[in-house]
């Protein structure tokens, strides 16, 4: 069994890839609804943020179910 894998560590890194998540998501949105071009936002398509955020919500994912998984679930295995 791998003790080197903290579950309380694995749910933090999971809260914060699905907040970074999250926020990607919402920048997304408002560069798709903004109409005028912005100096900043220029060299960003909303449809990499959009996956960006999908991609952090899914690491998001494993890390919560590694947490699951080094929590206990797994030892029977």
């Amino acid at each position: 069994m791998m003790k080197n894998m903290d579950p309380n560590k694995l749910s933090n890194w999971a809260v914060w890839a699905g907040f970074l998540g999250i926020i990607l998501y919402v920048v997304a949105l408002v560069l798709a609804w903004q109409s005028n071009s912005s100096l900043l936002f220029d060299r960003f398509d909303k449809k990499d943020l959009y996956f960006a955020g999908s991609g952090f919500l899914y690491i998001a994912i494993w890390f919560k179910l590694g947490a699951i998984f080094h929590k206990g679930g797994g030892q029977g295995m």
